[in-house]
């Protein structure tokens, strides 16, 4: 190999580095370099080579640039991982290879066949500077309606990483009920860094998986670690932290204390992430009880999210409202603005109090009028 290129960051980055480096769809895929090399294999164990197989003694196919996915490690078996650079290279003379998020043990393999050769790419993240909090300001409201407090002391947390020359990142919990926007306010900023937000739920795990999850198991599984490798921003949500279990909370103090997490088969580097933690806590008293002060004191900012009053209800159902009309033709539209369903939901507003349910009931209100309206029309037409 002459030249090892390993990027480490997220996929979008990725297929774009192999765009500037004119590497198309021609390069030779991973899956394809095991299958002739389990042919190679299958032909050796026999005690010969087929002549008019692909591979004969000696012999080396050259290849211009080979890529590896991340998603091709997972599919491969262990001793594939272990033995990396002796089998791509057993029956292929490869002038570029790429390497995306390869596990720790691909990397240790490189190093002793080819160390000089390896060259580091990595996703650039964009960061918050100063002068673009008025922007990001924007971009909150234009997401999230009401929250003023809880948006001030974010832009705040912000303020503070355009100032930082720590290792640290920066960790916000988002406390308060359900369905008022903390969710929303977490994409709003990864949307506006431009990237999809990595959103993790550890609540959904069972505590074995959980802790496969977070510390590593077999190379072949999900993990904290390379979901983090391949975020598309530095916005990292963890959904319902109250619900992780107190024995993982040591790998957090490494990630919040030094921007830095490893497990079994990956390294990470996290300094510069905006760590956003949502809970259901009504007080710092019931936050810092269940967390314990440890976790709590690697808090950055402790911010609360209030419930929605009836104006900021109204202006939830206008946009609502709005977004599902759009996509209706005008005969559609004609059909539930017949029926006030604007209207009935402002009059109802103070029985609401989380936004996603209003949500999904005015959708759910304006698609069985048109349903209903569609059906009855089958019948008269019969």
């Amino acid at each position: 190999m002459e030249n090892v290129f390993i990027f480490i960051g997220s996929k979008k980055d990725f297929n774009n580095f192999l765009l500037e480096r004119n590497v198309d769809d021609t390069a030779l895929k991973f899956m394809d370099l095991i299958r002739q090399y389990n042919e190679l294999v299958r032909a050796s164990n026999v005690g010969f080579l087929d002549r008019a197989a692909r591979f004969t003694t000696g012999y080396k196919e050259e290849v211009e640039n080979c890529v590896v996915r991340s998603e091709d490690f997972a599919s491969v078996l262990e001793h594939v991982v272990t033995n990396f650079s002796q089998i791509i290279s057993l029956g292929h003379e490869i002038m570029d290879l790429y390497l995306h998020n390869p596990p720790k043990r691909v990397i240790e393999t490189l190093k002793i066949e080819c160390d000089s050769n390896i060259e580091y790419r990595y996703s650039e993240y964009r960061k918050i500077k100063k002068e673009s909090l008025r922007e990001v300001s924007s971009q909150l409201d234009g997401f999230v309606i009401g929250q003023k407090g809880a948006k001030r002391k974010v832009l705040s947390g912000l303020y503070r990483l355009s100032k930082k020359d720590d290792k640290k990142p920066i960790v916000m919990l988002f406390q308060g009920p359900s369905g008022v926007g903390k969710t929303e306010l977490a994409k709003s900023l990864s949307d506006y860094l431009g990237g999809d937000l990595l959103r993790i739920q550890f609540s959904m795990m069972q505590t074995n998986e959980a802790s496969n999850y977070i510390f590593g198991d077999k190379h072949s599984k999900s993990s904290f670690a390379r979901d983090l490798l391949q975020r598309e921003s530095n916005i990292v949500l963890i959904d319902e932290f109250d619900k992780v279990h107190p024995s993982f909370y040591n790998a957090f103090y490494e990630i919040f204390d030094e921007g830095k997490f490893n497990d079994l088969n990956y390294s990470v580097d996290v300094k510069d992430c905006i760590f956003i933690l949502t809970s259901n806590f009504k007080n710092e008293a019931e936050t810092i009880k269940k967390l314990g002060m440890p976790i709590y004191s690697r808090i950055s900012s402790n911010i609360s999210f209030d419930e929605l009053n009836d104006s900021e209800k109204v202006e939830v159902i206008t946009r609502t409202y709005e977004i599902v009309i759009s996509n209706l033709d005008l005969e559609e539209v004609k059909i539930v603005e017949e029926l006030n369903m604007k209207e009935w939901f402002i009059d109802h507003a103070s029985n609401y109090n989380n936004i996603r349910l209003l949500n999904s009931r005015i959708q759910e209100a304006v698609y069985d009028a048109l349903t209903s309206r569609l059906l009855d029309q089958i019948i008269v037409d019969r």
